[in-house]
């Protein structure tokens, strides 16, 4: 195989594939990526850690078709270090890649294995078998920052990804670990003959955020995997064949009172309540006389006390939160005020953002045994 490519789109590429190895792998070609040089011009790039998989083309000059696999963050590391310019990147069949830069004053081998040994990605749906759902890149991908940090790499099965579901005209998702909750929708001119509902892995959903950032999507499925097309790339997805939990029964149906805070305020009284690291980062809420009491009490560091200003005249709520729940919802809205909706202090919490053109936003958060 012998190929000259222009080295920065060339990087770009492979940046792309950087979150689909996996750091510890049972099978050393999954460190790799497939590299396929074809006759028409182009150049397909494959990834996969039997979960997911990423392939896309690029346009190059191929002398001379060919395929190989090499370990794909070296390769990246290499070709984001060469020369700017073109490169040159050759494979003779003996496995050894040798990568050039134009004036051939940078050299260097890398070893590769057998592109017959790389698994086979999973293919799109035959064309008229099913018509795909178009996905408007830039809300979707406000849901997904706006949900990713609660679901832990560590979770697994029904628990360890979103729930994606599509209606005509409504997208929704919802994400839990079981103790909070984060559910958002947007309404667009949505089109599928039928409800759509999976779960999606948290890397899916990472994972997307670097394959596309605007315009369209394009959502396709099979019996076994989901697929997601943005002009050159399709990235596609094992499903997850698990029943996610009834979230909407953690959601109170109305709450009795309510209060506005700024964010920004907010914010920084719980980075100050929470300085004291220890394994409990639980910190108490007593809304009363119109001021939200921020109290962390450790009693091998010491005593945190913050006062806020707000709009509150009912009876007194004193409540206990994760802080560090309180503090991801906080980083990761854009407005300036929240509002904060309960019944009571045994009850769950809603958060959510006075204003968010992107996506309707809430966000249930759990008490903490006092």
């Amino acid at each position: 195989m012998n190929i000259i490519v222009e080295k920065s789109r060339f990087a770009d590429e492979l940046k792309l594939f950087q979150g689909i190895f996996e750091k510890k792998s049972l099978m050393d070609i999954l460190q790799n990526i497939k590299i396929t040089a074809l006759e028409n011009g182009s150049l397909e790039l494959v990834a996969t850690d039997l979960e997911i998989g990423l392939s896309t083309t690029i346009p190059v000059d191929v002398n001379e078709p060919g395929t190989f696999t090499v370990d794909g963050k070296d390769l990246y590391d290499l070709i984001s270090r060469m020369p700017e310019g073109r490169v040159e990147i050759t494979e003779n069949n003996d496995l050894q890649i040798v990568v050039t830069n134009e004036t051939k004053t940078s050299k260097y081998k890398l070893l590769g294995l057998q592109s017959s040994d790389y698994p086979q990605l999973p293919e799109l749906p035959e064309e008229g078998s099913f018509s795909p759902v178009n996905i408007i890149m830039k809300k979707f991908a406000s849901m997904i920052n706006k949900s990713y940090y609660i679901i832990s790499p560590e979770m697994k099965f029904n628990l360890g990804g979103a729930l994606l579901s599509i209606t005509n005209e409504k997208l929704e998702m919802a994400a839990t670990d079981g103790h909070r909750l984060a559910y958002l929708y947007y309404e667009d001119d949505i089109k599928t003959t039928e409800p759509i509902e999976f779960i999606v892995s948290r890397k899916t959903l990472l994972e997307l955020l670097k394959i596309c950032d605007d315009g369209e999507l394009e959502f396709y499925f099979d019996k076994n995997n989901l697929f997601f097309k943005h002009e050159n790339r399709i990235l596609s997805s094992r499903i997850i064949d698990q029943k996610f939990p009834n979230y909407k029964a953690v959601v109170p149906e109305k709450t009795a009172f309510e209060t506005i805070v700024k964010t920004d305020e907010l914010l920084q009284v719980i980075r100050r309540v929470l300085i004291f690291k220890t394994r409990n980062n639980g910190v108490v809420f007593t809304f009363e006389d119109n001021k939200l009491i921020l109290e962390r009490t450790t009693p091998e560091k010491g005593e945190a006390h913050d006062e806020l200003d707000i709009d509150y005249p009912w009876d007194p709520i004193k409540v206990a939160f994760n802080g560090n729940f309180i503090l991801d919802f906080l980083t990761h809205i854009e407005t300036e005020e929240i509002k904060i909706c309960m019944n009571d202090s045994e009850s769950s919490f809603i958060f959510k953002p006075t204003s968010d053109p992107e996506s309707n936003f809430i966000y249930v958060v759990m008490p903490l045994n006092i």
